[in-house]
C-alpha cells in the first residue's frame, strides 16, 4: 500500500511563528510532541476528571491517564497503517488540554454560562485546547504558545468524538489528516473500554450485566468476558463466582479489556486499509479530500460503540452517584465563575489574566477569558478556589496561578 502519511512539507510542517535554525534531529511532529508532554497544561490533566473525580479514588483514570492511553493506541494503529506515529502521538496528547475541571459536566456548565451571557457559540473544547497550545502556554521568549506544526494544531483543533466537535472554520479540507482520522478513533475505543473497566472497579456496574444484563450493547464485552474466562480456565485457575469478588475478578477483567482493544483495533485496521482501497487514495491529499473518513471501524462495529456509548450514559454518567458528584461540580463552577465574572476590578484574578483582560483589545473577550481561566484550573485547584471564595474557614492567602 503507498504511504498515506502526513510529509513533514508545508503546510503541514509550518509552524505560527519562525522557528530558530537549530540542529535537532527529532522530526517536527516529534518536537510537537515534546513541547506539549513538557507543558504544564498537560501535567494539570493529572487532576482533571475523566468521569470518577480525582479524589473518589487512587486509581480510576484521569485526563492525564486517558490521554496517554489514547496515545499508546493512537501509535499502535498508525503503525499498522504506515503513518506518522510522531504526528499521532501529538495530536493525542495534546487533545484534551483545553478540557474543564470536572469531566463533560464542568464542559456542558462553562457552555451555558457563556450562553447566558450572549456567547452564542458557548465553549468548545478543541477551540480552547488550540487557544492553550497557540497562546496560553510558553516554550519561547520571543512569542506566547508552543508554536506547534499546522498538522498537530489541526488534528487538536478538528478532534471529533460523539463528545466533542471540531474547531469551527479551521481549514476547508473535507476531512483532517490521516493521522487525526487515527486519533478520533482511538478516542472513541479509549474511552468505551476503560470507563467501562473503571465502572466496574467503582461499583457502578458488575461483570454480570455486562455478561448477562440481556442488552445487546454489552455484546462485545460478553464475547471479550467470555474468551478470557474459557483462558483462566486453560490455565487452571477456574473462573470466579460472582459472590466472590476480589482480586481474581479484577483480573478477568483486566484480560477481558485486552480482548476488547485489540478486536477492535484490528477489526479497524481492515475495514481502514478496505475503505483506502476502493477509494484509491494513493496519498495523504487524496485521504483530506475524500468525502469521509478512510480511517474508521467497520460500520456495524462503530454501532455498537455508540450503543455501548448511550449504554455507559444511563448506567454510569447518569447513574445516582455520578449525576450527584455532577450536580455539586457544576454548582461550584457556577459559583466560582459567576464571582470572577461580576468582579469589574478583576481583582479575584491571577496578575497575567487581569492584564489581559485591561487590555482595551481583549476587552470584548471579558467573559470567554474568565472561561480560560476556569478551564485552567485542575479539579483540585477549583475546589480550593472555591472555598476560598466562600467558605471563611478556610485558608485564604494561597498562592494559585
Amino acid at each position: 500500500m503507498p504511504s498515506l502519511a502526513t510529509p513533514r512539507a508545508q503546510p503541514w510542517s509550518v509552524r505560527r511563528h519562525q522557528a530558530d535554525a537549530s540542529g535537532d534531529p527529532r522530526s517536527p511532529y516529534a518536537r510537537d510532541r515534546d513541547r506539549i508532554l513538557h507543558s504544564a497544561s498537560f501535567r494539570q490533566l493529572q487532576y482533571k476528571t475523566q468521569v470518577y473525580i480525582v479524589s473518589d479514588g487512587d486509581y480510576y483514570r484521569t485526563r492525564i491517564t486517558h490521554s496517554l492511553e489514547v496515545a499508546q493506541l493512537s501509535r499502535s494503529l498508525a503503525r499498522l497503517l504506515g503513518l506518522c506515529e510522531d504526528l499521532v502521538e501529538a495530536i493525542a496528547l495534546g487533545h484534551d488540554v483545553g478540557h474543564t475541571p470536572f469531566g463533560h459536566a464542568g464542559e456542558l456548565e462553562l457552555d451555558r454560562l457563556l450562553k447566558d451571557r450572549g456567547l452564542v457559540a458557548g465553549w468548545n473544547s478543541n477551540t480552547h485546547s488550540l487557544t492553550v497550545m497557540d497562546e496560553l502556554e510558553f516554550e519561547h521568549p520571543r512569542y506566547d504558545g508552543l508554536n506547534l506544526t499546522y498538522a498537530t494544531r489541526q488534528g487538536i483543533a478538528r478532534h471529533r468524538t460523539p463528545f466533542d466537535e471540531p474547531a469551527a472554520d479551521f481549514d476547508d479540507w473535507p476531512q483532517p489528516t490521516p493521522e487525526a482520522q487515527v486519533v478520533n478513533v482511538a478516542d472513541l475505543l479509549a474511552y468505551v473500554a476503560h470507563d467501562t473497566e473503571d465502572a466496574v472497579v467503582g461499583g457502578l456496574l458488575d461483570i454480570e450485566q455486562l455478561e448477562e444484563g440481556g442488552s445487546d450493547a454489552t455484546r462485545l464485552w460478553r464475547k471479550s468476558l467470555a474468551t478470557a474466562g474459557s483462558e483462566f480456565e486453560s490455565a487452571g485457575n477456574p473462573r470466579p463466582a460472582a459472590a466472590r469478588p476480589g482480586e481474581q475478578q479484577r483480573r478477568l477483567l483486566q484480560r477481558a479489556r485486552r480482548h476488547f482493544i485489540n478486536d477492535a483495533v484490528l477489526a479497524m485496521r481492515d475495514e481502514s486499509l478496505t475503505a483506502i482501497r476502493r477509494s484509491g487514495a494513493t496519498d495523504h491529499r487524496a485521504v483530506i479530500r475524500h468525502p469521509a473518513p478512510l480511517i474508521r471501524f467497520p460500520e456495524g462495529l462503530q454501532a455498537e460503540f455508540h450503543e455501548l456509548a448511550a449504554y455507559l450514559l444511563k448506567h454510569v454518567y447518569r447513574s445516582p452517584v455520578v449525576s450527584r458528584q455532577n450536580h455539586r461540580e457544576r454548582y461550584i463552577l457556577s459559583n466560582v465563575y459567576t464571582a470572577l465574572a461580576e468582579d469589574e476590578s478583576h481583582a479575584l484574578l491571577p496578575e497575567h489574566y487581569r492584564t489581559r483582560l485591561l487590555d482595551p483589545a481583549r476587552r470584548q473577550d471579558r467573559f470567554m477569558t474568565i472561561a480560560q481561566y476556569v478551564a485552567s484550573l485542575s479539579d483540585r485547584a477549583l475546589l480550593d478556589l472555591y472555598a476560598e471564595l466562600f467558605d471563611p474557614r478556610e485558608r485564604t492567602m494561597i498562592r494559585r496561578s
